[in-house]
């Protein structure tokens, strides 16, 4: 009789035990949001090449590539197009404008699983903005700058970076891996409250394919006033081209946000 309730009392704790490990390994993203990676993935961009490079063996990307947009984009009054001169800079992201609102509470999700690859903290007219590139194994890279306020994980991850000053958004590599999944809450709020007076609602996002390179030929004279086209400008690729259908559609059908440059862009045609 004591044997069997030996064994009835090691065969509970047995259960239990296998019970906490499956509910822990169930809930391990939300738990251990921060947790080193068990995969051997790594993009990095080598300056002395001027190429990206990956460390392990990527997984094949999934083609056609559609993505959702990462705001609701049917509050948006204007695009900036990738891969267009703005404000005397080359830029190869694009983004949102919502110049119709008062409020800078808009929402930024993630469109893809992946991990932050980079981010930086810096001062725009005297107020706290946020940088930051997330990357998913395969090789596509999403960036979003001008983020107000990060959600509760991503504040707390990127805690230790560095507050830039005026203007100096030179990013920290994340070393901790930080894993982010699709529809998951960046941001809640973009833009800046106040921009020099006035309200200043936008959010930029850029999509690359680090991969390959997307064919544009940038000439010396240009390489030479935009130094850093290498690791963005020759992989940005035309969002919008990327995106699930019915936000293609709206995507379209709204004004260019830029007054010189227009929905002019050397990746969408």
């Amino acid at each position: 009789m004591h044997k069997r309730r030996t064994i009835f009392f090691i065969t509970a704790i047995f259960l239990i035990i296998v019970g906490v490990v499956f509910f822990l390994l169930q809930n391990r993203d939300e738990e251990f949001p921060f947790s080193p990676s068990n995969n051997d993935i790594n993009w990095m961009f080598d300056y002395d090449m001027k190429t990206w490079r990956v460390s392990g063996i990527p997984p094949t990307c999934p083609e056609p590539l559609y993505l959702p947009s990462p705001v609701n984009i049917n509050l948006a009054s204007g695009i900036l197009y990738p891969g267009q001169e703005r404000g005397g800079d080359y830029k190869p992201h694009g983004g949102f404008r919502f110049d119709n609102r008062d409020t800078n509470d808009i929402e930024v999700r993630a469109i893809m699983d992946g991990i932050i690859l980079k981010a930086s903290k810096y001062l725009e007219a005297g107020e706290e903005q946020v940088l930051l590139f997330y990357v998913n194994d395969c090789g596509v890279m999403v960036m979003h700058d001008h983020i107000l306020t990060l959600s509760p994980k991503l504040k707390t991850a990127l805690d230790n970076v560095p507050l830039g000053k005026e203007g100096d958004s030179r990013t920290t590599n994340i070393k901790s891996k930080v894993y982010i999944k699709k529809g998951e809450v960046l941001a809640t709020e973009v833009g800046s409250r106040n921009f020099n007076g006035r309200k200043n609602i936008g959010i930029d996002f850029g999509l690359y394919d680090l991969r390959k390179t997307n064919g544009v030929v940038y000439g010396s004279n240009f390489r030479t006033r935009f130094p850093m086209i290498d690791e963005y400008g020759t992989h940005a690729v035309c969002w919008l081209d990327y995106l699930e259908q019915a936000d293609k559609s709206v995507a379209k059908s709204i004004p260019g946000a830029d007054g010189k440059s227009g929905t002019s862009s050397d990746y969408c045609k």
